[in-house]
């Protein structure tokens, strides 16, 4: 049925646009940008650009590494030009809400600041132990969230996370390690969306900046662990028994199942580490 609205329907077709560029896909109903509507011409038009596509992420409708439109698409959903369009973007980006890169678009920036994040990563690669403090930041985040989520979490929300899990089993099933880059995807996507089933947008963009903090260290992890025998079908164990507590709704044993895979990881990698420095 077509909308009553045209500009509801533009906005649900940037929506689409957005979600599909990240990968992800909003549970049916999501209310996330809904407001996002063609400018009036009465008004300075790049003002309300940003104004409106600054709301949407503060609001935790666009998490970080979410990817806007095509500058084209863009500027035809809110029917404005697109030097226009170019002028609010180079506003957003001035204050911090997005990064535009050369043939990538322009990505939706962590809020975590890059002034944190430099000297974070590059701990990392002086001192490879401090993946393992970034592993305790992660069991304090990440097993809150799916207590939230277990307890918060729409029909729609649960359908996502195991809609994800599955794909991931299909994944490992063809003898590809959990470790490797597009499980590993997948895994991310699984806790991105707990996150969003947690239903409280502040907790949902904070956590996955920090994942995005945690983007340098993690192929170092992947790397190191990948040779430890049998830990994917261990990793992969862990990961179904989070996703089924969260579906089964069991806020406490969801908490600690997540405490517990993360604390099994960081043991194996903090063991694959004293090995690398034995040798």
């Amino acid at each position: 049925m077509t909308s009553e609205d045209p500009r509801r329907d533009l906005a649900d077709s940037l929506i689409e646009s957005i979600t599909k560029s990240m990968g992800y896909e909003y549970p049916q109903g999501h209310e996330t940008m809904k407001n996002l509507i063609p400018i009036e011409k009465n008004v300075k038009i790049s003002h309300k650009i940003v104004e409106q596509i600054k709301g949407i992420i503060l609001s935790g409708g666009l998490q970080p590494g979410a990817r806007l439109p095509k500058e084209q698409d863009l500027s035809e959903m809110l029917g404005v030009s697109r030097p226009t369009l170019r002028e609010a973007l180079t506003v957003l980006e001035a204050i911090g809400l997005i990064e535009v890169r050369p043939r990538e678009g322009s990505i939706v920036r962590s809020v975590v600041p890059q002034s944190i994040q430099d000297p974070i990563q590059g701990m990392i690669e002086v001192d490879p132990w401090k993946v393992l403090e970034l592993f305790e930041v992660r069991v304090k985040i990440d097993s809150e969230g799916a207590g939230m989520a277990a307890e918060r979490a729409t029909d729609d929300d649960l359908k996502t996370i195991k809609n994800y899990a599955d794909q991931l089993e299909q994944q490992i099933k063809g003898k590809q390690s959990i470790l490797e880059v597009e499980p590993s995807r997948l895994y991310q996507k699984t806790f991105f969306a707990i996150a969003d089933a947690t239903h409280n947008s502040i907790y949902a963009h904070f956590m996955k900046s920090v994942w995005t903090l945690l983007d340098g260290a993690i192929p170092y992890s992947r790397q190191k662990l990948l040779n430890v025998p049998d830990i994917s079908k261990t990793i992969a164990q862990q990961y179904r028994q989070i996703v089924n507590l969260v579906v089964e709704r069991k806020p406490n044993p969801a908490r600690k199942a997540v405490i517990r895979h993360l604390d099994f990881v960081g043991e194996q990698l903090r063991k694959v580490i004293e090995s690398s420095e034995e040798g």
